[in-house]
């Protein structure tokens, strides 16, 4: 016997057997996972979880094997819920749900209670222990294995996968945005968080909570071990388990680090989706754009199409070919011609939809286009007005991206990490007004080509160090530039805010986090 999540072979019997027995439900309902039993092709049963805790239905074909099904789906659902696990079985069926340990509470109810591997009291604690585990591994074998023996849950939600080199978070932000205000509840996992390690995953914009993501740790932090995975693949399990708690609609993944190897690729997505290919990560994704494509295009699945922005022909043909392999589409998008630049507004018409974004960054309109693409290709399964579009994108907003963080002078963060992220940033400001620039980076990156950029943009460019282990030191940055130096990036800013030029800071996404949080919090005090 075999048990599996619901797929589109099973679902058709599924259905049949409800049927059948003068039922109707719906299937794959958002927040429910569906595990069959199946022997051969045959299905002899199955199980409906609701929210990881709350079996709506639950079936096992009668025969000699009967009790052997109910006992198999039943260990299933309480390898993989929650906290407890919550019966509502009819009054001749109680004495026999009660011999696999349910326990009656009143109202027909039968809980179990499922164990716990660790007693963790805060998040803090979770990302203290968890710190200290890998943090990313370049193998998914563990990783798939773990989810395999977890029934595959991830296939059971409806998602999105975004890759690519720069605009990921961009282009899951405005797809999020339009689907929010078309009234869907949206889950979303980005990396890496920009103020709390709670914040890349979230659902209808908020975080997960503490308690959730504590509770979640509890319970699966020894299954964790034992596989030994990385604390991104925890992540990633937790964001999948809490999109099933939460009853998220949709489910958008974005691609921590390459494609075909990271811990986000275990999904099957409906959609799977590259912004561009950019030379970066150059040491573990491939020195060539056609290295790092290849690399990209890992997160093809078959029979999964594959929409792209990218625009340069080595990195096409290498997804034409991966496509095919996979019997996947591939869909280029096209850009608008006419585009108006605003300080601090971009407008464009586009498929019959007049847009106003709501941001001076001009990087913006490749990813809106995307996000219009996909919004389009979904609108099959999450249906939204006109109006949903256009009032989506326009109140959309990115923290760390382009982001006015200060008046007076006016200070803009921008996270561009890498070569193709500071050519953007640079061609989004005004060549004839006088600015200062801070900059830092992680040393891993092309930071001559990305300082030498800001040179030509200003003759005010201050490199700084911070706090990360993978920071590039002062000497690194400066080389033979014409930039300013200072070793503490505080005092960088505090000597940025006392003049009247505009400020613009930039670099690694960990710094600008720092940076942000610094600012706020002198802006309160």
């Amino acid at each position: 016997m075999e048990i599996k999540i619901l797929d589109h072979v099973t679902e058709t019997q599924v259905t049949n057997i409800i049927e059948a027995s003068g039922g109707r439900h719906i299937l794959k309902a958002p927040g429910t996972l569906t595990l069959v039993a199946t022997v051969g092709n045959e299905v002899v049963g199955f199980v409906e979880l609701e929210r990881m805790e709350t079996v709506t239905l639950i079936y096992a074909k009668p025969g000699n094997i009967q009790v052997e099904v109910f006992a198999s789906l039943l260990d299933a659902i309480e390898r993989i819920g929650l906290n407890r696990i919550i019966l509502h079985p009819s009054a001749t069926a109680m004495a026999f749900f009660k011999s696999f340990g349910y326990h009656e509470t009143g109202n027909g109810t039968l809980v179990k209670i499922l164990p716990k591997s660790h007693d963790f009291k805060s998040a803090e604690e979770v990302y203290d222990f968890i710190n200290n585990q890998k943090d990313r591994v370049y193998s998914l074998k563990q990783f798939q294995k773990f989810m395999e023996d977890a029934y595959n849950i991830q296939n059971g939600l409806a998602s999105l996968h975004v890759g690519g080199t720069n605009g990921k978070g961009s282009t899951v932000n405005y797809t999020k945005e339009v689907l929010k205000v078309a009234g869907y509840n949206i889950g979303t996992f980005t990396s890496p968080a920009l103020v709390h390690p709670l914040d890349i995953i979230c659902v209808d914009d908020q975080a997960i909570d503490e308690r959730t993501m504590v509770a979640i740790a509890n319970r699966f932090m020894g299954d964790f071990l034992d596989y030994g995975l990385s604390k991104f693949e925890m992540e990633v399990f937790i964001a999948v388990v809490y999109f099933y708690y939460r009853a998220a609609d949709l489910a958008i993944f974005e691609v921590g680090l390459g494609g075909l190897l990271d811990a986000t690729n275990v999904i099957k997505p409906l959609l799977a989706v590259n912004t561009n290919i950019g030379l970066d990560h150059v040491d573990y994704l491939g020195h060539t754009y056609q290295e790092i494509a290849l690399n990209k295009a890992g997160i093809i699945k078959d029979h999964v199409d594959y929409m792209t922005g990218e625009t340069r022909k080595e990195c096409l043909d290498v997804f034409k070919q991966e496509c095919q392999k996979h019997a996947s589409k591939l869909i280029q998008i096209q850009l608008p011609e006419h585009v108006q630049y605003n300080d601090t507004s971009i407008e464009y018409d586009y498929h019959d939809h007049h847009i106003h974004l709501n941001t001076g960054a001009h990087y913006q309109l490749n990813n809106s286009v995307l996000a219009i693409n996909i919004l389009e290709y979904l609108s099959r399964y999450f249906p939204f007005d006109k109006e949903d579009l256009t009032t989506g994108l326009a109140q959309a907003y990115w923290a760390g991206r382009f982001e006015t963080i200060h008046l007076h002078p006016t200070v803009i963060i921008d996270g561009a990490h890498n070569r193709e992220g500071m050519e953007a940033f640079v061609n989004s400001i005004k060549k004839d007004e006088p600015v200062k620039i801070i900059y830092s980076a992680l040393k891993d990156k092309d930071t001559h080509h990305m300082i030498e950029a800001l040179c030509k943009l200003s003759d005010d460019v201050t490199v700084t160090k911070f706090p990360h282990v993978r920071s590039a030191t002062i000497s690194d940055l400066c080389e033979n530039m014409p930039v300013k130096k200072d070793e503490n990036w505080q005092h960088a800013v505090d000597e940025a805010l006392k003049q009247e030029k505009k400020v613009y800071i930039t670099g690694s996404l960990y710094f600008i986090s720092l940076v942000r949080a610094y600012i706020l919090r002198k802006d309160l005090a």
